[in-house]
C-alpha cells in the first residue's frame, strides 16, 4: 500500500466499506430469520428437525459474513493508518 496514491487508498477504503456494509446487512437479515424461525418453533408451526437444519444453515452464513466484515474492518484500519502516517 505504500506505493499507492492517496486517491487510490481512499477508493480502496470506500470499496471495503461497501463490502462491510453488505456483510452487515446480511448479518441483520440472517438474525431476523433466526428470530422468526424460533417464533415458528415456539408456536409449533415447524418441527424441531426443520428448525435445527435451518438454524445451522443461518448461523453458518452469519459467521461467514461476520468474518468477512471483520476482515474488511481490518483492511480499512490498515488503509487509514497508511493515510495518517504519510507526510503532508
Amino acid at each position: 500500500m505504500k506505493n499507492l496514491t492517496d486517491n487510490e487508498l481512499i477508493d480502496m477504503a470506500y470499496i471495503e466499506i461497501r463490502k462491510m456494509d453488505v456483510n452487515l446487512w446480511s448479518q441483520m437479515i440472517l438474525g431476523v430469520l433466526c428470530v422468526v424461525e424460533s417464533v415458528l418453533l415456539l408456536f409449533g408451526l415447524i418441527p424441531m428437525l426443520v428448525f435445527a437444519v435451518f438454524w445451522f444453515l443461518f448461523m453458518g452464513l452469519y459467521l461467514f459474513h461476520y468474518k468477512k466484515s471483520k476482515k474488511s474492518e481490518i483492511k480499512i484500519q490498515e488503509i487509514l493508518n497508511e493515510l495518517t502516517s504519510r507526510e503532508i
